[in-house]
């Protein structure tokens, strides 16, 4: 009885959260026409005419392509030196994953300033660095635990055969566990390609990214709902391909990294 209602209430979560999508997408495809709504493709056409679409959308993974890539980085080297170096970093791992914990209305503010200070303000190299604020901390928290995973023996073995820390951390334990790691640098994207405090404040022009540009597809007469939809409907499915592809590789990488 109470596995059924679980299930129920599972399915009921599912289907409720298709709804807005599917709203979107329904949205997305209405056209006004005579008076009544047809289905047609002249909102997709509108705003993939749009020059701001494709530059927001290349800012937007320019942005999230660097920040992932200094983010796994940072945190494949600092996830080696929690697990490798001897000591017990638990507390310095919950201290990380308290940073990422940080809201980010906290740090919009003062880094506005300290970026308008040094020229990084609406820049695509400004906004990684922001993005690395929670980015970093969650990279490190997951290779962490991919890293305690493998075993110190394979570490042990290649240290006798001459190879340095340096060696051993990017010949030996990154391609073992390179596809967890891909798993965490594919979260990260998806983390900084979705972000938009950060993008709407201390971007304008130059860095615009995808989010805040839609703001913009708001006239005076009233909102283009159907261009913005169909614009959040293209933008959206990047992630969702890239978990979708990633699936298997996502629930065996959460596996192994709970598992010593």
């Amino acid at each position: 009885m109470r596995t059924g209602l679980l299930y129920a209430v599972a399915l009921l979560a599912c289907a409720l959260s298709v709804v807005p999508p599917l709203w979107a997408l329904f949205v997305s495809l209405s056209v006004h026409h005579g008076g009544g709504i047809a289905l047609g493709l002249a909102n997709y056409r509108k705003i993939l005419g749009e020059p701001q679409f494709w530059s927001s959308i290349w800012h937007s993974f320019a942005t999230s392509a660097l920040a992932t890539t200094v983010s796994v980085f940072l945190g494949a080297m600092a996830a080696y030196g929690m697990t490798r170096f001897g000591r017990s970093f638990r507390r310095l791992a919950f201290g990380i994953l308290a940073i990422r914990m940080i809201p980010s209305i906290v740090l919009v503010i003062p880094c506005y300033l300290l970026f308008r200070d040094i020229g990084l303000l609406d820049t695509v190299t400004g906004l990684a660095a922001i993005y690395l604020t929670f980015s970093v901390p969650f990279a490190i928290w997951m290779i962490r635990g991919f890293f305690a995973a493998i075993p110190l023996d394979i570490d042990e073995a290649a240290r006798m055969d001459g190879a340095s820390s340096w060696t051993v951390l990017w010949r030996v334990i990154v391609p073992i566990a390179a596809p967890p790691i891909l798993t965490t640098a594919i979260l990260v994207f998806c983390f900084c390609w979705n972000e938009f405090l950060f993008a709407l404040v201390l971007t304008d022009q130059n860095a615009l990214t995808f989010l805040p540009m839609l703001m913009r597809l708001v006239p005076p007469e009233g909102p283009l709902y159907g261009q913005i939809f169909a614009g959040s409907t293209i933008y959206f499915a990047v992630p969702i391909i890239a978990i979708a592809l990633i699936r298997k590789q996502l629930e065996g990488s959460f596996t192994a990294g709970s598992v010593k």
